[in-house]
């Protein structure tokens, strides 16, 4: 199973493991707010993977938009307009919450990593 002491890159590895630390001592909110400041990050440091797309029901949408939109989501038009950000439609998220937020920028990065 992965996990944050896979990811190369030390930055984003330390905001995993406060992601992950924060799911472990039951603050979804902030674990949710960490995994959405890591994934930003993430898409600065590898601005190829906000061209990059995939097949949804025969057509191609970006790759960025399959973040998870569980109260913390991806703007259309900020994506549109080449410059990601992550709106906050609530104050509370569970942990069980984090978890799918978390998984998805771990396997996002981890992904990124071994293409490289």
């Amino acid at each position: 199973m992965p996990k944050p002491s896979d990811i190369q890159n030390p930055e984003l590895r330390q905001t995993l493991e406060s992601a992950f630390a924060a799911m472990r001592a039951g603050k979804g909110a902030d674990a949710v707010r960490a995994c959405a400041q890591g994934y930003l990050r993430f898409l600065e440091l590898n601005p190829d993977v906000k061209e990059q797309t995939i097949a949804i029901r025969d057509r191609q949408m970006p790759r960025i938009m399959r973040w998870p939109a569980l109260g913390a989501n991806m703007t259309p038009e900020s994506v549109r307009a080449g410059k990601p950000e992550i709106e906050f439609t609530r104050d509370r998220f569970s942990v069980s919450e984090a978890m799918t937020y978390y998984q998805f920028v771990l396997d996002e990065i981890l992904a990124a990593e071994a293409r490289a």
